[in-house]
């Protein structure tokens, strides 16, 4: 062989640099399929590249033809390996299988046997010669092409022409990242194209010279940037096409004059047109009876709105949110449509109103039973007691071995007539049937009071009781009976936990801002109560824990009451407690309290 300089190689040896440089880039994401079909496409560009430069750079037939069959090996791999790029980048990745691609693998099979054999047969060049041009300075190929040539260049066009439209399909769907890798992938794929059409009609800027190889590189040019710039392998088209063509949510994309230009599957069955009456259209030829939603939804940049549509098969509720879409200067190109349908969980909203009211109304009836049941309940337990009472005084005397008994069963009735009371003082709340008697009175009257009646009660369980008044001098407006009630159950439960200690009702008068109130505060040193009990210290029928019903008795009613008592009077009760060193309970009446309704 015998080999010389000619500039026109060095185009070429461009091309298969620049192919090799952009394959190793991308090599360490060989995994991914879509890069595995890249990297064939510049592999088979650097081959074609490579035997090009040195087929020019030879000048006997024996050489040129030797790299001429060498370089049909990358040319006939790059169509393929185009149309598998294509398929993958814009998610038709299921075609790409031996079945559809077994008849053009056969073919091109057939004409690189052709190849190789053309000594034989002369299907694929013609009685190919050596010829030199001494305009140029080039040693070429002279002869013709036989039906092989234009069997491989039609089936490699017809492979490449495929791929090119389904990028350019993506192209025209695709937002603007996406269009940007489009067309740069466009880019690397026009140019050697029209270079190829270019030589094979003859039409060549250079004679004798096919460019193609040169025109691949400015291809690796563009496929290098779509690859550092534009994210091509990180980040495809297909993907999100592929999530908002499954997306349940209905899409909407409309232009910069507010026409629809793109919906996805869900919105077609909103709307129940094909979609080609669809595209073209505004929001509003789709909503001809929500003209406000409409005119809203096309002023606002970025809306949250609720509408209701009713298309003859009852009604469906949609979420809607409108997003800007925007370009690389921040100037909006359109906006982005989402709707959801939310009838499902408006449905479940509505019955879950519906069991919340029927849930309601029984708590009601309940209560108001309750509330009418009073004079029923507690006349006939006033009787048992009051005949305890004067049997026993009677059998004092005469049977003093019944006495015992029965002061069991006045105790017992005595406790079950406060049960009553404090249930249908509950009940009578939860009706919104209970009525306050709001009058000034001096509170301090109302602690003695209670202190002098509950002192029996702390000396059981061998406790002090010690009262603090600090200064609380002046009159409250409230209820008094309410009052002494609350002031009982806190110290009544403050005796009941505590053994051996000391129970303390500090009372004061403060102005912290809120306005001039009284306080009360129990303390005791008895068990405390654990923080995870804290939170439902106050629900009805709550103690802190079974062990302490057994142990303590009660019925967690005492405490549910006086927080609503002091609710509807205007004011809190809060409670600090330790397990183990005591609790504080304290009371905040205003000292010009008024009636809080419906705070029960």
């Amino acid at each position: 062989m015998i080999w010389y300089y000619t500039p026109y190689a060095i185009a070429p040896v461009v091309a298969m640099l620049i192919s090799t440089s952009v394959a190793a880039m991308v090599w360490r994401r060989r995994r991914l399929a879509l890069v595995r079909a890249f990297l064939a496409l510049m592999v088979g560009t650097a081959v074609w590249a490579l035997f090009n430069t040195l087929e020019l750079s030879n000048a006997t037939l024996v050489g040129k033809l030797v790299c001429l069959q060498i370089q049909y090996l990358g040319i006939i791999v790059i169509p393929f390996a185009w149309l598998a790029f294509a398929l993958i980048y814009t998610g038709h990745e299921r075609l790409l299988n031996w079945k559809n691609f077994a008849l053009p693998v056969v073919l091109q099979g057939l004409i690189v046997a052709g190849i190789v054999t053309n000594e034989l047969h002369h299907l694929f060049w013609s009685q190919p010669g050596l010829q030199y041009d001494p305009f140029v300075g080039v040693y070429y190929l002279a002869g013709g092409f036989g039906p092989l040539w234009y069997a491989h260049v039609g089936l490699s066009y017809i492979l490449i022409m495929l791929g090119t439209v389904l990028i350019f399909r993506s192209l025209l769907r695709s937002p603007p990242l996406y269009r940007s890798q489009s067309f740069a992938l466009l880019a690397g794929v026009l140019l050697p194209w029209v270079a190829s059409v270019l030589f094979v009609t003859g039409n060549s800027p250079l004679p004798h010279v096919d460019m193609t190889p040169i025109a691949f590189a400015f291809s690796g040019v563009a496929l290098a940037i779509g690859i550092t710039r534009f994210q091509m392998f990180t980040v495809l088209p297909a993907a999100r096409d592929a999530v908002i063509e499954s997306m349940s949510d209905a899409v909407v994309v409309l232009n910069s004059e507010r026409r629809i230009v793109d919906v996805n599957p869900a919105a077609v069955r909103m709307i129940e047109l094909p979609v080609p009456q669809i595209i073209g259209r505004t929001i509003g030829d789709f909503l001809p009876n929500h003209k406000e939603l409409v005119t809203h939804l096309g002023q606002q940049e970025s809306a949250t709105t609720e509408f209701t549509l009713d298309r003859g098969h009852g009604p469906e509720h949609y979420d809607v949110r409108v997003s800007s879409l925007k370009d690389g200067r921040g100037r909006m190109t359109g906006r982005l449509i989402v709707a959801r349908n939310i009838s499902a969980q408006k449905r479940f909203e509505a019955e879950l109103q519906h069991a919340k009211e029927v849930a309601e109304e029984a708590s009601r009836a309940k209560s108001a039973f309750l509330a009418n049941m009073s004079h029923e309940l507690r006349t006939p337990l006033n009787a048992i007691i009051g005949y305890s009472e004067m049997l026993a005084e009677e059998l004092a005397s005469e049977r003093a071995d019944l006495t015992a008994d029965m002061q069991r069963i006045t105790a017992a009735g005595q406790h079950l007539l406060t049960l009553i009371n404090d249930i249908l003082d509950l009940s009578k709340i939860e009706a919104g049937r209970m009525d306050l008697y709001m009058e000034d009175f001096d509170p301090l009257l109302i602690v003695r009071n209670v202190a002098a009646t509950v002192a029996p009660l702390v000396r059981q369980r061998d406790n002090r009781l010690e009262l603090q008044l600090d200064g609380a001098f002046g009159t409250l407006h409230a209820d008094p009976t309410r009052l002494r009630q609350i002031l009982l159950n806190l110290l009544s439960n403050a005796a009941k936990f505590t053994e051996h200690g000391l129970i303390t009702l500090r009372v004061s008068r403060v102005d912290d801002g809120a306005g001039p109130a009284f306080l009360f505060a129990v303390s005791d040193t008895g068990i405390g109560i654990s923080a995870e009990h804290l939170a439902q210290l106050f629900q009805p029928f709550t103690q802190a824990d079974s062990s302490t019903t057994r142990r303590y008795g009660g019925t967690g009613l005492g405490l549910a009451i006086s927080q609503r008592f002091c609710a509807m009077m205007g004011g809190t009760i809060t409670v600090v407690s330790t397990p183990g060193q005591g609790s504080t309970f304290t009371v905040r009446l205003p000292t010009t309290s008024v009636v809080v309704v419906g705070e029960a």
